[in-house]
């Protein structure tokens, strides 16, 4: 399983960008993205710069890692899942739209 990581920017050059997360600091790759500016979110794997995100979607990775963190613990209750997959919880998985066109499921 590949996991990327939401990342704020401390400072950037045309090439890399200085990011931060909990208990991290690394210099990221943003040569496949527009440049960003200091303070902005991104999403990062393998130290290099897959997208812009907010902020808030910046805590909502985060809370569904801390969520699936402690769930591979053993520790998490129905409010850490709640928490971590609110986006999830109460509604029935869907098919991809390139899924769903096969199987001739209309697009909601």
């Amino acid at each position: 399983m590949c996991i990327a990581f939401p990342m704020q920017v401390i400072s950037c050059n045309e090439v890399s960008a200085r990011c931060s997360r909990p208990n991290r600091e690394v210099e990221v790759d943003i040569t496949m993205i527009e440049p960003p500016k200091p303070g902005d979110w991104l999403l990062v794997f393998q130290d290099r710069a897959l997208r812009p995100i907010t902020e808030e979607e910046a805590r909502d990775i985060e809370a569904a890692l801390g969520a699936t963190a402690l769930a591979m613990m053993g520790e998490a209750g129905e409010d850490d899942i709640r928490a971590g997959f609110s986006d999830l919880v109460d509604r029935e998985p869907e098919l991809p739209p390139h899924l769903r066109a096969l199987v001739g499921k209309p697009l909601k």
